[in-house]
């Protein structure tokens, strides 16, 4: 279609079906339902927090026992608010079907104002009739009826309301309006401000809301007789906490108002609930996210809640668990690959195993996730979003987790006993089983199975939560730079007992040899502190070591652990004294090869991986800077191998370089291992911005000469903004391309103590038009974020407005600060006269940058230059410094 959408499914769906695209089986779900028919989910709700749902999908229309699947769905976005402007009742000639509306109202006040698909986002999501464009305007009416607010929608632009159906607050009739070819549900919540209305219509133009509750409770999805989600008896009330245009960024307090809904709702109805939030940012300062806390605290509140939250997708790196995923009573859920993903089923060839997903969060700093489960399904889609039923993630990790919550709780409801939180989460840990090679920080307590939870439930067991704190007020000890000092031999935790049972002493066991701690320790009526010991002398090879302490209950033993002190210490290589070499290093499927490098200040690092058998083989590159985000370098997979390249080169400039310890990784295929070899090592020299150009300096204090040969070349244009935050509004700056201009990058800089605030972060850029460019929209995922957008000739020379969106996890929401850096890039030609350089070991030497070549320039940018220094060997250092730029905050954004 023109529309960019797809007619058909990406799988046949019965085809999906019998293949097990639907992946039930990892978790014992198959097992579980022909042994217990209906504990399927039935008597139990699962509110999906989310991007909205679709109600009229297939899959999505009734439970198991033929009652209502969507009970409710409820906007906290505002995305689709119509501002509504009071006006007199008019006549039919004024207004075509008025006399129709004035049959279902007395009132002489009516309510107009207009849907509009634009601010919507990019097509076809925008496209709400299908119709090929996404500029529709539709005119809306509300009024008073006897039984309540009804809106009436010209659905199809003709300029009458004669043909419309009313449409009344969801709840009131489960009413829902499509528009045009009819791509999307639409329906429609209403609220009062001082007597007036307040109209929000509810959809999913994302496409993740719906898929991710097809995973956790469709029933006969796509039509197909057996064809379910975990609990398929369960119902649903959808909450719509993201606006999607924005890239399905989370509102002010969207997370907050949504679940204290959901727990109002639930306890006005006498259901046992189970959250869903398939969301997630990184975190900066783990433990410390407001949001953390907030969910904390209603979980506290609400013992009976269980909350399951994705982990995350920036895995394999460690500590890249992000919030809210993080918070201590949070059930975090991380994702398996399903061998069937990975290798479809072939006669006479055993299936393929399951594996840990490659892009699934780890642990490190926190001592998550809690289990894995699958992180890929076949599931239901809006009609405009037909072809993308398959997508990875643990967005869809996370539904699966809450169905089998959903699942045991409706076995013991039916058996007239409540569960709480505790004893289902910690049925599915103690039934769980990790993955070969795998740790505790990769995959939590592993992969649950349905039906030995539900006997450890039936047993009588009961679960415990603790808080545990290490030194470094996280829940985990990671030591990412090594040890401190030499008296670094010590970490202790602080254990507090939160819920569930308590136990008075703990039996304490280590898995390693390299820690020790008491192997019995009473527990103190309030805090209990428990030191660990570190054999230092066992950890000096470079490398990663992680060991955990598990402290059971010696009065119920087989109840599984009562909490887990984690502890992990990586040994890095420090490129400052040598290269890191790995020659022909085997990776075995579906595994993890990591190194860890300690990268200086304003040093350049490379790093290079090389398939040698690249026609057969193939492998994932990943590269994470010190807080264990992405490298702006390189943010995304690099795929080696077959089709692609046998070798991948990343490198990270000294502009770009963040100081500390980066974590290169390589990942085999999940049925098929890899052999590579690897190469980290710095440029011959640091390069640091001085007032008068740049001062080279040995990244080493011993050895030779670094010599090399200086290159200046013309990159583009760059500007600097100061951010001035209201709070709540969005901020926005207009530029300008200049003709010469073939790419955009943008940065935004928060301030970490900031990102703790928030939920979500998104930059977008709008055309003169207001239509989103291609490309042009990046929710982050950190206080540092980069979107690159490219340009056509028809954007250069025009205003291009930069949005800058914040989400705070609470209101009111404050005013901030940050800075904006905005740079057009295209030429790429030499600039000045380059020559040699030669630093001595421990010493510096100055490079006087050129003179600006003649360069058009927008208003406030400055010349961007980039100053390469290569040696012989090959080895490079460059760092990108702006020529002559407009005065600091000279570009103040409001």
């Amino acid at each position: 279609p023109a529309d960019g959408s797809r007619a058909e499914p990406a799988v046949d769906p019965a085809a999906a079906f019998m293949l097990g695209l639907m992946p039930l089986k990892s978790t014992g779900v198959d097992v579980f339902r022909a042994l217990h028919p209906t504990y399927d989910g039935r008597g139990v709700l699962i509110a999906i927090l989310d991007s909205g749902i679709d109600p009229g999908v297939p899959g999505l229309i009734t439970t198991s026992t033929g009652a209502p699947k969507i009970v409710e769905l409820r906007d906290f976005s505002a995305e689709g608010r119509v501002a509504l402007t009071a006006f007199p009742a008019p006549t039919e000639s004024a207004m075509k079907g008025a006399g129709r509306i004035a049959r279902m109202t007395t009132a002489t006040t009516w309510y107009r104002g207009v849907f509009r698909e634009l601010p919507l986002g990019r097509p076809p999501a925008s496209d709400v009739n299908g119709n090929g464009r996404n500029t529709d305007e539709f005119s809306v009416v509300v009024v008073k009826a006897t039984d309540g607010w009804v809106a009436f929608l010209d659905t199809n632009l003709d300029g009458s309301f004669e043909d419309e159906m009313p449409l009344h607050d969801y709840r009131q009739g489960h009413e829902m309006v499509a528009l045009g070819k009819k791509p999307l549900d639409i329906v429609a919540n209403f609220s009062e401000s001082d007597g007036t209305p307040v109209l929000d219509l509810f959809f999913d133009t994302s496409g993740h809301g719906t898929h991710v509750a097809g995973i956790a409770a469709g029933y006969n999805l796509f039509d197909v007789a057996g064809f379910t989600g975990v609990a398929p008896g369960a119902q649903i009330i959808g909450l719509k906490i993201a606006n999607n245009a924005r890239g399905g960024v989370t509102v002010h307090a969207s997370m907050m108002r949504a679940m204290d809904y959901a727990a109002r709702y639930a306890a006005q109805r006498n259901m046992p609930l189970v959250l869903n939030m398939s969301f997630g940012v990184g975190n900066e300062h783990e433990g410390r996210a407001v949001i953390d806390s907030i969910v904390d605290a209603f979980l506290l509140a609400h013992p009976d809640i269980v909350f399951a939250i994705a982990a995350g997708n920036d895995g394999p790196g460690l500590s890249t668990l992000g919030f809210p995923g993080s918070a201590d009573l949070a059930l975090s859920v991380g994702a398996a690959y399903p061998g069937v993903y990975a290798r479809p089923p072939q006669p006479g060839v055993p299936p393929a195993r399951d594996v840990l997903a490659w892009f699934s969060s780890r642990g490190g700093e926190l001592a998550k996730p809690d289990i894995v489960t699958p992180g890929i399904a076949f599931s239901s889609v809006p009609r405009w979003n037909i072809g993308d039923e398959i997508k990875p993630g643990t967005s869809m990790a996370s539904p699966h987790a809450a169905g089998l919550a959903a699942c045991l709780v409706s076995a013991f409801t039916q058996q007239d006993r409540r569960l709480s939180a505790v004893e289902v989460m910690q049925a599915l840990r103690v039934s769980a089983h990790q993955f070969s090679g795998v740790k505790v920080i990769d995959d939590g307590a592993g992969v649950p199975a349905l039906e030995p939870a539900y006997q450890w439930l039936a047993a009588g067991h009961q679960g415990s939560i603790y808080d545990v704190k290490a030194q470094n007020g996280a829940t985990a000890a990671f030591r990412r730079n090594g040890f401190a000092n030499a008296q670094d031999t010590i970490e202790t935790f602080t254990v507090r007992h939160l819920a569930g049972r308590r136990a008075a002493e703990f039996a304490l066991r280590t898995d390693v040899a390299w820690l020790s701690v008491d192997p019995d320790v009473d527990a103190a009526p309030r805090a209990t502190q428990i030191a660990v010991t570190y054999k230092r002398s066992a950890l000096t090879a470079p490398g990663v070591y992680v060991g955990t302490v598990t402290a059971l209950n010696p009065r119920d033993s087989v109840a599984g652990p009562l909490f887990k002190l984690i502890n992990t210490v990586i040994v890095p290589t420090d490129l400052s004294d040598k290269v890191l070499f790995d020659e022909r290093r085997s990776v075995a499927p579906g595994s993890v090869q990591r190194y860890f490098v300690r990268v200086p200040d304003d040093a350049t690092l490379r790093a290079t991986v090389t398939l040698p058998d690249s026609q057969s083989q193939q492998a994932i590159v990943r590269l994470f800077e010190p807080n264990g985000e992405p490298a702006r370098s390189a943010p995304d997979d690099i795929y080696l191998g077959q089709s692609e390249p046998g070798t991948a080169v990343v490198t990270v400039r000294a502009d770009d370089v963040v100081p500390g310890v980066y974590e290169l990784d390589v990942i085999a295929p999940p049925v098929a291992g890899a052999v590579v070899t690897t190469r980290a090592d710095l440029g011959p020299v640091a390069l640091v911005r001085k007032q008068n150009g740049l001062e080279a300096s040995s990244v080493t204090e011993q050895g030779s000469t670094a010599s090399g040969e200086v290159l200046y070349r013309l990159i583009g244009a760059e500007r600097e903004y100061t951010i001035a935050g209201r709070g709540q509004p969005a901020e926005s700056t207009v530029v300008r391309a200049p003709r010469w201009a073939k790419r955009m990058e943008v940065d935004a800089v928060l301030p970490p103590d900031l990102w703790d605030q928030l939920t979500d972060f998104a930059v977008t850029v709008f055309d003169s038009s207001g239509q989103q460019l291609p490309g042009g929209n990046h929710p982050a995922n950190y206080a540092f974020s980069r979107m690159s957008v490219p340009l056509s000739d028809s954007l250069t020379g025009v205003p291009l407005t930069i949005e800058l969106f914040p989400g705070f996890a609470r209101l009111p929401a404050h005013v901030w600060t940050g800075t904006l850096r905005v740079r057009f890039l295209g030429p790429d030609e030499p600039a000045g006269e380059g020559g040699p350089l030669s630093v001595v070991a421990g010493g510096r030497s100055v490079i006087r940058l050129p003179n600006p070549p003649s360069l058009d320039l927008p208003e406030g940018f400055g010349t961007l230059i980039e100053t390469r220094v290569t040696t012989m060997t090959g080895t490079i250092a460059a760092r990108r410094t702006v020529v002559a730029p407009a005065s600091h905050g000279a570009g103040g954004l409001r």
